[in-house]
């Protein structure tokens, strides 16, 4: 009996694995079809497609480990607690812009819970979010750290903005009973509060966020304008070779001006 247990666990697992294989080939067509389109209309709909595939699929307790390892044109990164994974991507259109999506997939239990992203606002540094009325942007890591007891997250991003600038986004997030929270004032930045930081600056520009686990810090270039003349134009800005940081204190994300990068 307990031979015929295991070869049945053992078959179903096999069977949702090739399931999951033959959806990730559907999903890939899709996104090669999006990378042939030419209309915002028709990449719109695309997408729009592949979420509803995605989702579909994310409901599914297998898929968690997942690696999804086709899929080259879709960002994902598990919080290193393996409590969510984020599936993320992004649409260029015409005008210079770009349009995001995402999906949520977390664990609440023994349960995986789905949720989908609505890129529908364009982020300020004091507000916080839903899922949605989502600043979008394309999420590459996950920084876990603890405020007031609550486990929270740093999530870094990035933003193409338009056709001159483009961002980088140091976000903060939580879970309440409701799901995803975008924003929590943690970041205390010269005398004020913030919900997140938000860094634009010249398209041809680089811009550099690193964290440093040992010093629990975050390094950042400072960004200044190639001229003094275009002050708060940000298509202008970049790297001046100096850096800031964020370092945490207490569940506090505290700037430090001019620090050294180099590690202790």
């Amino acid at each position: 009996m307990k031979i015929a247990c295991i070869l049945l666990l053992l078959c179903f697992g096999i069977d949702s694995h090739a399931q999951l294989a033959e959806s990730e080939s559907k999903l890939k067509s899709n996104f090669d079809a999006l990378i042939e389109a030419e209309q915002d209309s028709v990449k719109l709909a695309i997408c729009k497609r592949i979420e509803k595939s995605l989702v579909k699929i994310l409901k599914q307790e297998e898929s968690f480990e997942y690696p999804f390892a086709k899929l080259n044109y879709l960002g994902k990164i598990t919080s290193p607690d393996l409590r969510f994974r984020i599936y993320n991507w992004n649409c260029a259109l015409s005008d210079g812009s770009y349009k995001y999506f995402g999906v949520f997939q977390f664990k609440e239990k023994s349960n995986i819970k789905v949720q989908v992203l609505a890129d529908k606002v364009e982020a300020n540094m004091f507000s916080s979010y839903r899922k949605e009325n989502w600043p979008g942007a394309l999420y590459y890591k996950i920084i876990p750290f603890k405020s007031k007891g609550m486990a929270s997250y740093i999530l870094l991003a990035w933003d193409g903005n338009n056709m001159t600038s483009n961002k980088k986004i140091i976000e903060v997030i939580c879970f309440d009973k409701t799901g995803i929270v975008f924003g929590k004032p943690v970041i205390f930045w010269r005398g004020k509060m913030l919900n997140r930081v938000i860094f634009e600056y010249a398209k041809q520009a680089r811009m550099s966020i690193e964290y440093q686990e040992e010093e629990k810090r975050l390094v950042f270039d400072h960004l200044a304008p190639s001229s003094p003349q275009y002050k708060n134009q940000f298509e202008y800005y970049g790297p001046d070779f100096t850096h800031d940081a964020l370092v945490l204190k207490k569940g506090i994300w505290v700037l430090q001006e001019n620090v050294d990068v180099r590690k202790k």
